[in-house]
């Protein structure tokens, strides 16, 4: 997992907190990197172990309460962006670093029918790749539900897929999957839909992402599409935002931004010295044999 992740508490127990590489404690001991000494709070509750490409949350209190997406976890679970932690009655979701992050600009809907609007012009037709959304909570956890062309998501009996919860609309969302790109657009919810924990109208879609309709969650699954983090900065802005509200979590004995720069610059120099001592000493062997 190669983007920048944060810790974001709905209930505002805790500023956000900005994840770096590496272990952060959680707990309500003052020794914690972020301390939450609120009831049900474990001394030392848990840690989140972030890596190059994996989000792993360790349980340090076998007797603590904590759940995953309303899943109890006893000892470790992966964590991916958009699910909520919860330690006991405190939760917190994993965000992207920006809200915007998520591209929120969809191309314009296509037309219903294949055929082009000018008699005789040919169309390029795409095939969509496949696309493919696995419950991961709620009613549909552990189900596939294939997206082909269009999937028509809410509570109506027409839907594609059928949602049957008060939040959701009777035609809260499509998601469309032509080929060119993955898009969800929303058809007018009252509450509109959660892509990777923030909270959208329409979205541009990626492998990895997961889609929340309030209690249900789904995986996108699309085997060789790139990955959100492959297609590059959602805008020319892609550095962390780090505010009054959110701190960054420094890990002991991590290296300063410029150490490898520096380790760069000695590995250089080490290389020409030793090309000046092969030189030296070819022109010695040179010399002996005349």
């Amino acid at each position: 997992m190669a983007v920048s992740m944060r810790l974001c508490f709905p209930n505002r127990e805790h500023a956000d907190v900005l994840l770096a590489p590496g272990d952060t404690a959680i707990g309500s001991a003052s020794d914690n990197a972020i301390v939450l000494a609120l009831p049900g709070v474990a001394a030392h509750h848990a840690s989140i172990s972030v890596r190059d490409r994996s989000c792993v949350l360790v349980v340090r209190d076998a007797q603590a309460r904590t759940h995953v997406n309303a899943r109890p976890v006893r000892e470790k679970a992966i964590l991916r962006l958009g699910d909520v932690v919860s330690l006991d009655t405190v939760q917190f979701m994993l965000k992207p670093d920006r809200d915007d992050s998520i591209r929120t600009k969809v191309p314009a809907q296509k037309p219903s029918t294949p055929e082009s609007a000018e008699p005789g012009a040919t169309r390029l037709r795409l095939t969509p790749p496949k696309v493919v959304l696995r419950g991961v909570s709620g009613a549909y956890f552990g189900k596939i539900i294939p997206v082909r062309g269009k999937l028509l998501i809410g509570r109506g009996s027409d839907c594609d897929l059928i949602l049957d919860e008060p939040e959701m609309s009777r035609h809260h969302a499509v998601i469309e999957n032509f080929g060119d790109g993955i898009y969800l657009r929303d058809l007018g919810s009252a509450n509109g839909t959660f892509v990777n924990g923030v909270q959208v109208r329409d979205a541009v879609l990626h492998p990895d992402d997961q889609i929340a309709f309030d209690r249900n969650r789904f995986l996108l699954e699309a085997p060789g599409l790139p990955g959100r983090a492959e297609t590059g900065p959602a805008s020319e802005h892609d550095v962390p935002n780090i505010t009054q509200t959110m701190q960054a979590i420094r890990v002991p004995g991590a290296a300063p931004a410029g150490g490898k720069s520096e380790r760069n610059r000695n590995d250089i120099w080490w290389l020409i010295g030793a090309a000046a001592l092969i030189a030296i000493g070819l022109a010695v062997l040179l010399l002996v044999r005349i």
